[in-house]
């Protein structure tokens, strides 16, 4: 979103009806410590590689002995990022949801707003025939209102449209139903 007002998005006569953002703290506690112990191997394998390839390059003999330890070096750079992300860059990503992630519900549709390396914004228009669903648990709220299954050469992708980790579900659900009785 490039402007800090929902309503340059909005169509005529469409008004605002609620605001929000994610609740601070990690939610998903469970998938992310998972996630960091899967990522452990990764990390270490990486580490060990690419510190290991530029330790034996400084005392390489020869330029075929330099080239091995700065070809190991450089095919340990993907698992070290890869390891770096599960172990500590998810917990920072989560950790920023709340500054970054911004929601709101119109007169006719669904907006989340993402601000990470690159500026998003998703609308999903709410009509009668949209499935709503609420989900609670350790004290926050997720609203689902947007599935979508898509099949392909690659295998089956699922696309979800929801405003994840809010106080307030019910209100908010409460407000879609109402939109959806008035369409």
């Amino acid at each position: 979103m490039t402007s800090g007002r929902w309503e340059d998005y909005f169509q005529p006569g469409e008004r605002l009806l609620w605001q929000g953002a994610p609740e601070p703290g990690f939610h998903d506690w469970p998938q992310l410590l998972f996630m960091s112990i899967f990522g452990t191997p990764f990390l270490a394998a990486g580490a060990a590689l690419s510190l290991g390839g530029l330790w034996f390059a400084t005392q390489s003999e020869s330029a075929a002995q330099l080239g091995m330890t700065l070809l190991a070096t450089v095919f340990g750079l993907p698992f070290l990022g890869i390891g770096l992300y599960l172990v500590i860059g998810q917990w920072l990503m989560a950790r920023a949801a709340p500054q970054r992630i911004r929601y709101a519900l119109s007169t006719r549709a669904a907006y989340i707003a993402k601000r990470f390396w690159a500026r998003d914004l998703a609308i999903y228009p709410i009509t009668a025939g949209t499935a709503l669903e609420l989900k609670s648990r350790r004290g926050v709220d997720k609203v689902l209102f947007y599935s979508h299954r898509e099949s392909d050469s690659d295998g089956t992708t699922l696309s979800r449209g929801s405003f994840d980790n809010i106080a307030d579900g019910a209100q908010v659900l409460r407000l879609m139903r109402e939109l959806q009785a008035q369409t």
